[in-house]
């Protein structure tokens, strides 16, 4: 049968998925999964995978977690926070993902002569809850206690699942304590973990940074329970094999300089290289071509950026400063670090790539940092420990890649 648009551009809109983790059209990132699964592997230990955002965090979880149902028959849920999560909406969420119903009873008790009340919690499948309402069938599984996160321990133990807890950077300094018991529960499945052989049960956390300190200051025991694997941008070789194949999905034509470019300008940020490869799929089929043309990545790279423009292009007007005789300290800044394929640079790092950069002579750190600071002030630049720098925002990084040329001077683009 004869291959239409219609077919491609399913095609295009299944193996790119700007807006939800990737599954289909993942690209494996060597030693890196190599060490994520191991680590899912190790039972009893815990998990968090921390990077910037957009750098694949998620889809390398998710990957890995079904190379490990295929050798260890697990199952996974995911849940993601938010600013809004709290201790009972996080529970009834889990409980919902688990195909459980969940019900709490409070009883009286008399101790020391005072009446307390405590509450029972009951976890019930949702197939065994509709047969006891309907017949007189012996519910087969249930799980009571009066500690929520105690029950859920043993429900993921014993379904040999994995609980994912995403996007740990959202929730609010109000959910603490939520944060806390997470923390806790993570520490209980390690040292709990002898009692289930054959169960790989247990938390993969995905978040930024900071998240790993959060967790050790809440529980400090947790820290030699918990492998931290830190994620990167996607590397340039990694984004244009995404781009490569999502295209050859679709049976589009391209050259290999075409796929270079859309991957370069997406900076390694997922969600950029799905969307700048979708969108030039797209518009190639809307010309009725099946031959991608630069032209068509020129437009998906302004559609890509349109919702941010107004404010990218104030910013970068902002940020660089050129003259007709010299080309200032700031637009070498942000031009070394948005060709740099590292997530962030150190001070002496950037320093290197500047002096290697410009053509009049050696520049020191007292020339160097006045810049930064003023970067810094604008909000584009943000750093975690005063000496390593990255983009706040990721997507202006990719901003700056397709505006580069605006940085430096001829005579200095002349010199590379």
């Amino acid at each position: 049968m004869k291959w239409n648009s219609e077919q491609a551009e399913a095609e295009l809109t299944k193996w790119f998925t700007p807006s939800k983790p990737a599954t289909r059209n993942y690209v494996g990132r060597g030693t890196l999964d190599r060490t994520i699964f191991r680590e899912f592997a190790q039972q009893g230990r815990q998990v968090l995978v921390f990077g910037p955002t957009g750098a694949g965090k998620t889809s390398m979880v998710l990957d890995n977690l079904s190379k490990l149902k295929k050798t260890y028959a697990t199952d996974y849920i995911r849940v993601s926070m938010t600013n809004s999560t709290t201790i009972e909406s996080f529970i009834a969420n889990v409980a919902y993902k688990l195909n459980l119903v969940r019900s709490v009873q409070t009883i009286k008790t008399a101790e020391a002569h005072q009446n307390l009340e405590a509450g029972i919690k009951q976890w019930i499948s949702l197939a065994a809850s509709k047969q006891r309402t309907t017949t007189q069938q012996e519910v087969t599984e249930q799980y009571i206690g009066t500690d929520d996160f105690v029950i859920l321990e043993e429900i993921l133990f014993k379904r040999n699942t994995v609980l994912v807890v995403d996007d740990m950077e959202n929730l609010s300094e109000q959910a603490q304590s939520l944060q806390i018991r997470l923390a806790e529960i993570a520490k209980n499945m390690s040292d709990d973990a002898v009692n289930y052989e054959d169960s790989y049960a247990k938390i993969v956390f995905v978040g930024i940074a900071r998240t790993a300190e959060e967790l050790w200051r809440d529980v400090q025991s947790l820290k030699s329970r918990l492998a931290t694997i830190s994620v990167p941008y996607l590397s340039d070789n990694e984004s244009e094999k995404i781009i490569e194949n999502g295209w050859d999905k679709a049976h589009l034509v391209s050259s290999e300089g075409q796929v270079k470019r859309a991957a370069y300008i997406s900076s390694g940020i997922g969600k950029v290289v799905h969307e700048l490869g979708q969108k030039t799929g797209y518009a190639t089929l809307d010309d009725n071509s099946w031959t991608v043309e630069d032209q068509y990545i020129d437009g998906a790279i302004q559609e890509t950026f349109a919702v941010n423009e107004l404010t990218f292009k104030s910013l970068f007007d902002k940020a660089k400063n050129k003259t007709s005789t010299k080309t200032t300290v700031r637009n070498y800044v942000l031009y070394v670090m948005a060709n740099d394929d590292r997530t962030s640079m150190t001070t002496q790092g950037i320093l290197k790539s500047v002096n290697e950069l410009r053509n009049n002579g050696t520049m020191g750190l007292n020339s160097l940092s006045p810049a930064i600071t003023d970067l810094k002030r604008l909000g584009i630049l943000t750093s975690e420990n005063r000496n390593s720098w990255h983009f706040t925002d990721p997507m202006f990084k990719a901003y700056v890649r397709d505006h580069q040329d605006d940085l430096l001077l001829k005579g200095n683009r002349d010199s590379q």
